[in-house]
């Protein structure tokens, strides 16, 4: 691992991870104890992870930008006996444990650990390492990924050792990372992907990976040519910014491949952003019950407008309509995933459980199609989906309008409740800077691309969107807000 001007090889890494498993052990910690992971991308996110690992402990990673409420519903439900944090964090995390008694055991990183906490680096550089032997088997349970951005209840995706040990293979043998390869991890490791690819993956294929805590593109591009990097992995805000840029002077000679992950690039960002770095990127699919990864855009196959890609190995898809028969071609309907590295169950969760999961076959929540050479082209979220007047609508279709407009930064588009249409069409714009347009100006420009029904007849003009930690539009905050603003409105005289 690289981390600024700290280098840690292999050797020295598992001489840590050994070492901070017998830590925990004498803190008695063991196999089955779930315990939070609240750190940035630093070297002890991965040390921590692995020691938790080799005990046979069950790993929570925690994102770091939860606020205290988000903190302590997740320790709570997840019924966490210990917390690995970083001292900077001490104020949130005071709040979050007043409420998650359960959780009594405090490790942290930094120079100032109050008396009731455990510092991170003495217990690693005081302990004896653990024994070679792992306290869990392959089918015992190893990670809970909570669900962000979806619904207010807290879901827990549970994945076993196995699944973990499929999802690094395939990462590393589909998109060819190996020994030689130096992998940048901007793409936070407390998301599902930051630990699939980017830790399991490119451990796996013995590669290095550059840790970078934070995405800034002046940083983002001084790390890929100062460090040499090879292989990137972002969301599609994050190679939006970094097209924007000025060609990288000197140039990024090093990069070979980019993969993008949550979402789909606008139009002009891909090929802007292949010529500027002079790599090939790689469109994807997937969610956080499936590990995550579920289709990419091959290195050696065409690509497709539209399309997020090809089944990674080992993964099956199938499109099934609402009442569940089996549809050809081109026919729109939900997307089903049987894969290796599909999640278990949801934690304590079994009837949202059987919901989700059938015969091996988990339902995404998604909308989408497979071509005829079985490339996958994902439409809507199922719950973002508008029906007025009995059509659908796809949100998609207005956004791409709305983002051709030149004063235009953002746009998300949901549906809201009307008793005449059964929904109505509503936009959150976000304007670019320095730049001015008017509802009706908008309304008009989709009037001009799309059918009438089609277009918004509400915009809200906002500062910015709700998003998750990897930059994924929160729809289900826009809805609730529209629908509370939409109830207030008669009490305060507004139509």
């Amino acid at each position: 691992m690289v981390f600024g001007s700290q280098k840690v090889d292999y050797r020295h890494f598992y001489q840590a991870v050994r070492r901070l498993a017998g830590g925990l052990q004498s803190l008695g910690i063991g196999r089955g104890d779930r315990v939070a992971l609240h750190l940035p991308n630093l070297p002890h996110f991965c040390i921590s992870y692995y020691a938790l690992l080799h005990i046979g402990a069950v790993v929570v990673p925690v994102s770091i930008l939860s606020k205290e409420s988000e903190l302590a519903a997740t320790l709570q439900h997840s019924g966490c006996r210990a917390i690995i944090s970083w001292s900077g964090f001490l104020a949130q995390l005071q709040g979050a444990l007043a409420q998650a008694p359960e959780c009594t055991l405090q490790l942290l990183l930094g120079d100032q650990i109050p008396h009731h906490a455990h510092s991170l680096t003495r217990l690693i550089a005081q302990s004896s390492e653990a024994a070679e032997t792992s306290g869990a088997g392959p089918d015992d349970l190893a990670v809970i990924n909570y669900i962000s951005g979806g619904s207010e209840e807290n879901l827990g995706a549970e994945f076993t050792h196995a699944a973990l040990v499929a999802g690094a293979t395939t990462s590393a043998e589909m998109f060819r990372i190996t020994v030689d390869d130096r992998v940048l991890a901007v793409l936070p490791l407390f998301h599902p992907l930051g630990q699939s690819l980017l830790m399991h993956g490119t451990f796996y294929a013995g590669a290095t990976a550059v840790l970078q805590p934070r995405f800034l593109p002046a940083e983002v591009v001084a790390a890929l040519r100062e460090q040499q990097v090879t292989f990137l992995a972002g969301v599609p805000g994050m190679y939006k910014l970094l097209a924007q840029m000025d060609p990288p002077d000197p140039p990024v000679t090093t990069l070979r491949y980019a993969l993008s992950y949550g979402g789909q690039i606008q139009e002009g960002v891909l090929a802007a952003f292949e010529e500027k770095f002079h790599a090939q990127l790689l469109e994807s699919y997937g969610f956080t019950e499936a590990g995550p990864l579920v289709t990419s855009m091959r290195i050696n196959r065409d690509r497709k407008p539209g399309s997020v890609g090809l089944p990674l190995v080992g993964v099956e898809l199938q499109i099934l309509d609402e009442e569940g028969q089996l549809l050809r071609p081109n026919q729109s309907g939900e997307i089903w995933v049987k894969s290796p590295t599909l999640m278990q169950e949801y934690y304590r969760k079994p009837d949202r459980t059987q919901q989700r999961l059938r015969d091996d076959w988990f339902f995404s929540g998604d909308v989408g199609y497979l071509d005829d050479e079985h490339y996958l082209f994902v439409q809507e979220r199922k719950e973002d989906i508008i029906i007025k007047g009995g059509f659908q609508i796809f949100s998609f279709e207005v956004e791409e309008v709305l983002l051709s407009h030149p004063a235009v930064a953002e746009a998300a588009v949901v549906g809201i409740p009307d008793t005449a249409q059964g929904q109505e069409v509503k936009a959150c714009v976000v304007l670019k800077e320095g730049e001015r347009a008017s509802r009706e100006e908008l309304i008009s420009w989709c009037r001009a691309s799309l059918p009438v029904y089609k277009s918004p007849k509400m915009i809200d003009f906002v500062a910015a969107l709700p998003k998750s930690p990897t930059g994924r539009v929160l729809k289900n905050i826009l809805r609730s807000e529209a629908a509370q603003a939409r109830s207030a409105a008669p009490a305060h005289g507004k139509q």
